[in-house]
């Protein structure tokens, strides 16, 4: 396992999968999958940008990863471009959107990181008050938690819709580039998993802000208050009963 976190340390060297240093990427990693294991599963990344979540899950001994992005980073790389870097942690990067993925595979672990606001941002913006699209955004949840095999564990991380400087009418200065009404609550995400028929336990948390180091995940530990101060970040994890 050591090995293969130090591969992970150069491919995120390399690829640059991170404008923070490897070892707090890292510390935030370790962070938000700390209840998952990894080992000899499989991983669909939905939305996973340059590979950064589908890398460390293999590092983590994940059989296999795929990273479904239509968008970004990862799909302007090729696979044999990462293959060469590092055959240990290969992963297949899918430029397919969730609406086209008509694969049969089922998957152990589903990733949903900063990217279940994205499948339609038009829709989900809507979702908390419009009944049409909540349906329609229903149908795209629902085809997620059908790829998920039974006792499957899904991990969905986003920023909540409220936040203290927005409120205000200001640019959060720990967040500034989000657009507050292109997110929803944690309760919304998880409302949005229960529709599906699926039975699901979850638990929450609120993330840390990365350049507070070590002292970002005390407060983090301390719940929605100080997050809604910053980024208003949260981690869910769900378990499929």
């Amino acid at each position: 396992m050591k090995f293969l976190i130090k591969e992970f340390e150069v491919l995120h060297e390399v690829l640059k999968l991170s404008h923070h240093n490897f070892k707090r990427s890292h510390e935030y990693l370790k962070w938000c999958f700390k209840d998952i294991d990894f080992k000899n599963k499989t991983v669909l990344d939905i939305g996973g940008g340059n590979g950064i979540y589908s890398f460390y899950a293999r590092s983590q001994g994940a059989s296999s990863a795929l990273n479904l992005e239509p968008f970004g980073a990862g799909s302007k790389d090729s696979d044999s471009h990462k293959k060469e870097i590092s055959k240990s942690l290969s992963i297949k990067f899918d430029q397919r959107t969730i609406q086209q993925y008509d694969d049969s595979q089922k998957f152990d672990i589903i990733i949903l990181h900063d990217s279940i606001n994205h499948l339609n941002e038009e829709l989900f913006t809507k979702i908390h008050k419009d009944s049409k699209a909540l349906e329609e955004y229903q149908k795209l949840v629902n085809k997620i938690s059908d790829l998920l095999v039974e006792s499957g564990v899904i991990i969905v991380t986003d920023c909540g819709r409220k936040n203290f400087w927005p409120m205000l009418g200001l640019k959060s200065p720990f967040a500034p580039s989000i657009e507050w009404n292109l997110h929803q609550s944690p309760k919304t995400a998880v409302n949005l998993f229960k529709g599906t028929g699926s039975k699901y336990i979850y638990s929450l948390r609120w993330s840390p802000f990365k350049r507070f180091d070590s002292f970002g995940r005390i407060l983090s530990s301390l719940g929605f208050l100080p997050s809604f101060f910053m980024q208003s970040h949260f981690n869910l994890l769900l378990k499929k009963n």
